[in-house]
């Protein structure tokens, strides 16, 4: 079984970025009352996750890992266009009905996970602004190796980048640089924005494994974790 990877550790990957449409809201704006009431309502089942799903063929989904661990299969499997490998496993944002029944998904997102390159390896880092919408870890008990590491830890943003209509061969690149200090780990989001327009917003969203940089090494062996991103506000940085 393996894992696909849109950025790999050494290099920085380009990204086409479309216009997601969050239509959820709008969803639970047109609940009626009355469905609440015996807690039985179209979408009294729905959840939001962070998962791994698994290509049982080309574009199609049977199941899903969540973060704390559980494997749950889909009562048929959902089409996906963007998970393209067979017997793969992608991190995703799965919005679904968990029902006494069984698994209905609505809709799955594509989280791109983002390896940090090592910051003496990174020539002139373009650090071009973003709008930081939330920042937040999590521990993926993943079903399978990652470098060695059986259970990861991610950093998860969210984000959003300026785009508009452009020549098709513009493209806007995303990555992380990452550097340790002691027994912190200092990343950084790096982001060109390519010569595209700034019209409107399109979302995004990563996970960034919170690996170590020492070859050999199996465990995060820090103790803290700094985030630096550039808005249009001014620099942000978190820490966990």
């Amino acid at each position: 079984m393996t894992t696909k990877r849109v950025f790999l550790k050494g290099s920085m990957a380009n990204l086409l970025l479309p216009v997601f449409m969050m239509v959820f809201l709008s969803f639970l704006s047109s609940c009626k009352f009355n469905q609440y009431e015996t807690g039985d309502g179209t979408y009294s089942y729905l959840r939001a996750d962070f998962v791994e799903i698994h290509t049982i063929d080309s574009q199609k989904v049977d199941y899903f890992i969540n973060d704390e661990g559980e494997k749950l299969r889909f009562s048929n499997p959902y089409s996906v266009k963007w998970a393209e490998k067979i017997d793969t496993l992608y991190r995703a944002l799965l919005y679904y009905n968990r029902k006494p029944d069984g698994i209905e998904p609505v809709n799955i997102q594509r989280v791109h996970v983002l390896f940090p390159l090592l910051a003496d390896s990174v020539k002139n880092p373009k650090t071009d602004p973003v709008t930081l919408e939330s920042v937040w870890t999590s521990d993926c008990q993943r079903t399978f190796a990652l470098n060695d590491h059986q259970g990861a830890r991610y950093l998860n943003v969210s984000f959003a980048v300026k785009t508009g209509q452009h020549d098709e061969k513009l493209v806007q690149s995303i990555g992380v640089m990452g550097e340790s200090r002691q027994d912190t780990l200092m990343l950084t989001l790096l982001h060109d924005q390519g010569g595209i327009p700034e019209y409107y917003s399109s979302h995004i969203y990563v996970s960034i494994p919170l690996l170590s940089f020492k070859e050999g090494s199996t465990e995060n062996n820090f103790s803290s974790v700094t985030f630096s991103v550039n808005t249009y506000q001014g620099i942000v940085v978190k820490s966990y």
